[in-house]
């Protein structure tokens, strides 16, 4: 993960982040195998596995070099009055951000990872038990999640910018089109009393033809402004539809993922670590040990489908399920637990 922030950042030419990423692989480093094993026995060993996915994509998205340029919200209009007014030039700052909506939501999601990683450790690394030296083994943590933050924090606020900028940017010509209006304006109304006679006259000669013309139109009109309502009724509902289904879906998706990661990181813990009551609960007592015996089962076949050694994970979970089915649900847990950690050893 660390090594990916520091590429992404390298990318970027960012060569102070560069370093604090370095160094928090170099903090990583000097820790001893004890700081490290004193630190996970008072908390859990993290599931990385989700923001490291993340991270390989926002290192293919930096060498892609996707850049924020600033000539697009710029474009070239014919007016009567000159120079037509050009957007606000964006902080330079904001040069090879990647503001993409993709972008943002993996870079939340190693943000919300890190984060909680780090909260999860940083009580413990005030312990005694942790020795002399203990409080240095969230240095590397506390480092991955200021990166991620960063990530986030300057995409958001680069793309804040650049919604600014076009509000300002048209607010501007907005207002220009406006100034160019009023004088037309006063031109129009002086060559509109030179040529009264004129344009009353033609208007007279017109004005029968006109009439007729819409009376003759006025049912093609009508119908067919009625049918373009109803069109744009209808596809206005289906996008609703649609918008609000994707919402949904990316939510639950987001939920459902770190529900999983969550109960997969307490899976791995000890045998003898407290269970989490909602864990610990079927599905129709409102907790998830119907998806914990999902996520066990489907584990040990993937190892066993990819030629690995299961151990005695599969008694484990034989007896897990009995114990499931005769509604000792805290053994059940326990069981599940020890046919996880069976099958990853």
């Amino acid at each position: 993960m660390m090594s990916d922030f520091e590429h992404i950042l390298k990318a970027q030419g960012d060569p102070a982040g560069t370093e604090k990423a370095r160094r928090g692989r170099e903090a990583m480093r000097a820790l001893s195998d004890q700081q490290l094993a004193n630190l996970y026995s008072h908390t859990r060993i993290p599931n990385l596995s989700v923001v490291v996915t993340a991270t390989q994509y926002l290192v293919s998205q930096a060498d892609s070099r996707k850049t924020v340029s600033t000539a697009r919200f710029a474009a070239s209009f014919g007016a009567e009055s000159v120079p037509f007014p050009e957007p606000i030039a964006i902080d330079p700052g904001c040069n090879g951000v990647d503001i993409s909506s993709g972008t943002r939501y993996t870079q939340l999601i190693a943000k919300e990872v890190t984060n909680s990683i780090l909260a999860a450790a940083a009580w413990a690394c005030n312990e005694d038990i942790l020795g002399e030296n203990g409080s240095a083994a969230c240095i590397p943590l506390a480092i991955a999640a200021d990166v991620a933050n960063g990530f986030f924090d300057t995409s958001a606020w680069c793309s804040g910018e650049v919604t600014a900028n076009q509000v300002d940017a048209n607010f501007n010509r907005l207002g220009h089109i406006h100034d160019d209006l009023t004088a037309g304006i006063t031109t129009i109304v002086s060559n509109d009393n030179t040529n009264t006679a004129n344009i009353v006259s033609n208007d007279n000669t017109n004005t029968a033809n006109i009439v007729s013309n819409d009376n003759t139109n006025t049912a093609n009109i009508v119908s067919n402004d009625n049918a373009n309502r109803t069109l744009i009724i209808n596809n206005d509902n289906a996008n609703l539809a649609t918008i609000i289904s994707n919402a949904n879906a990316n939510k639950n998706e987001l939920r459902d993922l770190i529900l999983r990661t969550q109960i997969e990181a307490d899976l791995a813990t000890e045998a003898s670590a407290v269970t989490v009551a909602l864990y610990a609960l079927p599905a129709a007592q409102g907790g998830y040990l119907d998806l914990v015996k999902t996520i066990v089962t489907e584990t040990i076949a993937k190892i066993q489908a990819a030629g690995g050694s299961i151990s005695n994970a599969q008694a484990f979970l034989s007896d897990a399920n009995a114990a499931n089915a005769a509604g000792d649900f805290k053994t059940a847990y326990s069981l599940y637990r020890k046919a996880y950690k069976a099958a990853g050893k």
